[in-house]
């Protein structure tokens, strides 16, 4: 057995006469127990479903002790707007245009030969534009107003589609993205519009949030539509683009029957006075609101749920393919059940769930933090695709929640004058994020592999919850409140 382990043949060596016998056999598989299956599931409804019914049912009774004396009445007709449907149904359009596109834009660019490096320099590309255009849009329709804005960024898509049609070359590919990536900043025009609207009609924080999350069901559901629109009507690029123009356009129509929310008066504005710095550049970019501090806390827990997002997201889509072999079938059925999960979660559970809470919102937001912090290392290192499904159900709802959860507190912080433009800079600090994020993520992972990005981005969530509970209820809802009172007595 010796010579045999050393490659040497029986023969070679003097005075054998056995056989060399054959290696042992490797020893059976571990055969897995009952348990060891169902130990992740339960884990995994442990920490994604009854952990937060149970924290939900606490925290939502105190709150609804606390509102509902002032909640019955804005129930009972107030806080709807005729706005709110058509603005939902023009972006619903308008982002279902720009879906038909995605399933030809990879044949498109490689017929061009765009390949990885020039691919990744025109996502940033259209980060850096958005960055920019989106905190100059927002505060555009604080001036200018937000119908106008709208107008401006059906006008830019269009831009880009037109040149996408009569340019057959790389340069118009990269020209195409200037036009709609740095001036259509329409759905952040149109929650700051839809906090008009309901300001006007009497609404709620609830309201409020029901309108946004209208908003977010809509551009939700189209990303659905979109694709599948282009795989039963078309079948080339150049038809792709001729759908979506046809469907920008449409989108226009709703524009038209948007009504024009009162805008505040020039002493509102600080125009008053005779002063020239207001009407000028500093004016146009100055935001009182970005100095107060729940403002300021506000923008830091958006950046450290976005940097926890964008650094996720590469490392779960290398994990997804290696643990279970993932697909593009697979993959259109897991995006699809997440497209679904999170419009649904916008339309319908938001603005029961911000009803319920009352002014202890900031529960809410831990509540939500939790489900994201605990939820994604389970999904991250698991071998069952149930328990992955089990636990992005409620990871895409309490994103979903937090998300109009946050929007409804910055409209409770601005000012009517200046909510556009808060609503673009908190655009340009998730933007920041989606810029850093996968690439901070991408380069944990290769120096220490999934467990550094996995504990970074629980880090983040960890950060954001010690923010939330520390200062949301005194900067955020106490000041919200304390100039509510204010402008009631004035």
């Amino acid at each position: 057995p010796a010579c045999c382990s050393r490659g040497r043949s029986p023969a070679a060596r003097p005075g054998w006469t056995g056989r060399c016998s054959p290696p042992p056999p490797p020893p059976p598989p571990v055969q897995p127990t009952l348990w060891d299956g169902l130990a992740p599931a339960l884990l995994a409804v442990l920490v994604c479903w009854l952990l937060p019914a149970l924290l939900y049912v606490r925290f939502a009774r105190e709150g609804t002790a606390t509102s509902t004396g002032a909640g019955s009445a804005a129930r009972a007709g107030a806080g709807r707007h005729r706005g709110v449907l058509y603005g939902s149904l023009s972006s619903f359009l308008s982002v279902t245009a720009m879906a038909v596109m995605f399933p030809f834009m990879q044949v498109r660019r490689d017929a061009l030969g765009c390949d990885a490096l020039c691919q990744g320099g025109q996502t940033s590309l259209r980060s850096a534009l958005t960055l920019v255009g989106a905190a100059v849009i927002g505060r555009a329709s604080d001036r200018v107003g937000r119908v106008p804005m709208l107008w401006v960024g059906t006008a830019a898509s269009l831009a880009s589609i037109v040149i996408s049609l009569f340019s057959d070359s790389l340069t118009g590919m990269w020209l195409a993205v200037v036009p709609a990536a740095l001036l259509n900043q329409n759905f952040s025009v149109c929650k700051a519009l839809f906090s008009d609207y309901i300001d006007e009609a009497g609404g709620t924080d609830a309201d409020k949030a029901g309108a946004v999350g209208k908003l977010g069901m809509a551009v939700g559901f189209s990303f659905m539509v979109g694709p599948i629109l282009a795989s039963a009507l078309i079948s080339d690029y150049r038809r792709a683009l001729l759908l979506s123009a046809a469907i920008t356009a449409a989108s226009s129509v709703f524009l038209l029957l948007l009504p024009t929310p009162s805008r505040p008066s020039r002493q509102q504005r600080g125009g008053g006075g005779g002063g020239t710095s207001s009407a000028g550049l500093t004016g146009f970019l100055s935001l009182p609101v970005l100095k107060l501090r729940g403002a300021q806390l506000l923008m830091l827990v958006r950046l450290m749920m976005a940097l926890a997002f964008h650094m996720f997201a590469p490392v779960w889509q290398v994990s997804i393919r290696a643990r279970f072999d993932f697909g593009p079938r697979d993959h259109a059925h897991f995006m699809g059940l997440v497209g679904l999960t999170y419009a649904l979660s916008q339309g319908f559970i938001a603005k029961p769930l911000v009803r319920s809470f009352g002014d202890k919102v900031s529960r809410l937001l831990l509540l939500c933090i939790l489900v994201l912090g605990g939820a994604r290392p389970l999904a991250l290192y698991t071998q069952s695709v149930g328990v992955v499904y089990a636990c992005y159900v409620p990871m895409v709802i309490a994103l979903g929640v937090m998300n109009t959860a946050i929007t409804t507190a910055a409209s409770r912080l601005a000012q009517k004058e200046q909510l556009g433009g808060f609503y673009g800079v908190m655009e340009s600090v998730e933007n920041v994020a989606g810029m850093v994020g996968p690439a901070l993520g991408g380069l944990l992972a290769r120096v220490d592999g999934f467990p550094a990005t996995i504990a970074a981005v629980v880090c983040f969530y960890a950060a954001a919850f010690v923010l939330v509970a520390l200062f949301f209820s005194t900067h955020v809802s106490g000041a919200a409140a304390a100039e509510a009172a204010a402008a009631e007595a004035a």
